[in-house]
């Protein structure tokens, strides 16, 4: 199966032998990167026009209650240049009265092409649980592929589970956070969003455990639990006094992620034989720290 951009319009084309017979409605194509190192979010794509050679994502639908996308991935035609001429049928929405339509009914176009993604076939368990960026330098958002499928047309088809920390961790009402800690809590959370499915999960844990820190001293210290000396506290600590303020659900899930940050230190996995924080790791710390803040009431409702 293949599909095919017009370097002047932007109006796709697909077919099974070629990209010629226009996508009607047009459909929503992004270009994509398989994340397979964190260096992976520094060579982005750069837009089709100046780095054609990068995946394509054809969106076929999307779930936003279960925040799923489905659609067929596409790989640069080989042994073509971009963009490439040909013979395409006449798009209704370019020339619905078919006036431009030459020998066979068909017009020469200048098209980006691409065949069926088979190099995702060809991955460790055909790319399933492997993150795909969609869209570009300027703006990209993280997708675990969760199913792969080669279609009987010739296409491969995935279905992407979106990787979001909006989408865990709330918003802050930062009205219900006292003045004087306001600075803290909320460069904190940036860092977290910052790093999210962007960073290796060592790096998010630690980001989600410093952000833990930061909330739950400032919260002890603000409701009047604790004197200002609380602030200084690690994050073991915090959790137990959380614990004697009746704030069980809150200290248990700060306890694992300060298990989870010593996880990420050589010498504790040397010493203990523990193995370091994984993928899932980092997802469990996002949702403690989603989990305290509605706990705290701080969350916009």
């Amino acid at each position: 199966m293949y599909l095919g951009i017009c370097n002047n319009t932007g109006l796709v084309y697909e077919g099974l032998s070629a990209a010629d017979i226009p996508s009607i409605p047009t459909p929503s194509v992004t270009q994509a990167k398989l994340i397979t190192a964190e260096g992976d979010w520094q060579d982005l794509p750069r837009g089709l026009t100046a780095d054609p050679s990068r995946w394509l994502f054809r969106e076929d639908s999307f779930d936003p209650v279960t925040r799923t996308r489905r659609g067929r991935l596409y790989e640069p035609q080989p042994g073509q240049g971009q963009p490439n001429q040909q013979r395409v049928g006449p798009h209704p929405y370019e020339d619905p009265m078919m006036r431009q339509v030459g020998a066979g009914g068909k017009v020469a176009k200048n098209l980006y092409t691409f065949s069926a993604c088979y190099q995702l076939l060809n991955m460790p368990d055909q790319g399933q649980g492997m993150t795909l960026a969609l869209g570009d330098a300027r703006a990209a958002s993280p997708w675990r592929i969760i199913q792969t499928e080669a279609l009987a047309n010739g296409s491969v088809m995935v279905t992407l589970k979106s990787l979001s920390a909006f989408a865990i961790v709330p918003a802050v009402d930062y009205a219900q956070v006292a003045p004087e800690h306001r600075s803290a809590v909320a460069e904190a959370i940036e860092r977290v969003l910052h790093s999210a499915f962007r960073e290796t999960p060592t790096s998010v844990v630690d980001h989600c455990r410093s952000a833990l820190t930061v909330l739950l001293s400032r919260w002890l210290v603000q409701s009047g639990h604790e004197k200002d000396d609380a602030l200084a506290l690690d994050l073991g600590p915090l959790a137990k006094r959380m614990e004697a303020n009746e704030m069980t659900c809150v200290a248990n899930a700060a306890q694992i992620v300060a298990r989870l940050h010593a996880r990420g230190k050589p010498n504790e996995q040397q010493a203990r034989g523990l193995r370091p924080p994984q993928g899932g790791d980092d997802e469990f710390a996002l949702e403690a720290l989603g989990l305290t803040i509605r706990e705290f009431g701080w969350a916009v409702v």
